[in-house]
């Protein structure tokens, strides 16, 4: 089994748990309908026990939906994970890979090409700040290259690691 696979199962489970967490709610909700629809019940002064064992199932009942919630939560960021994350047990993850750094080459030959146009466009403006001031005045600040760099370099270095241990498995069995 995957590591996508395990966690599209993790998903699932949050999700059935979810459910049947919500299902309960609504089960306990449904059978105390009886209760909240009536008005004396409700507004009866004074300490009645049922009243109080009715309020502390409903609170219940409320914090388990809360806990669905959050079960839906992490469900739905496990799989838009799955559906942005490339696992080095996925069967094209050399293929994802080589995408994933053309596409980081291309925003960072965009931004570079628009920093240039800016630098062109303002260049008095440019002359008469600080060196700080500048790299802060263009569109995209040097901070951004460097982190695209190393993302890039990052992203080379785990597609070299993968195609050599594609290649490894075929030199053991000549």
């Amino acid at each position: 089994m995957t590591y996508r696979e395990r966690r599209q199962r993790r998903a699932d489970n949050y999700r059935t748990w979810a459910g049947k967490r919500e299902a309960t709610a609504e089960a306990v909700f449904k059978a105390d309908e009886h209760y909240t629809r009536d008005h004396a019940f409700n507004t009866q002064p004074g300490h009645i026990p049922e009243r109080a064992r009715l309020i502390k199932r409903h609170d219940r009942q409320f914090e388990s939906l809360a806990k669905a919630s959050s079960m839906r939560g992490r469900a739905d960021g496990i799989e838009d994970q799955l559906a942005t994350s490339i696992y080095d047990d996925d069967p094209d993850a050399v293929e994802q890979l080589r995408a994933r750094i053309a596409r980081l080459e291309t925003q960072r030959d965009a931004a570079k090409t628009r920093n240039a146009a800016y630098r062109k466009a303002h260049k008095a403006e440019l002359a008469a700040m600080s060196p700080y001031e500048r790299g802060q005045a263009v569109p995209y600040p040097s901070y951004h290259f460097q982190n695209l760099s190393g993302n890039i370099n990052r992203q080379k270095q785990r597609l070299a690691r993968l195609e050599r241990e594609a290649a490894r498995p075929r030199e053991q069995n000549s």
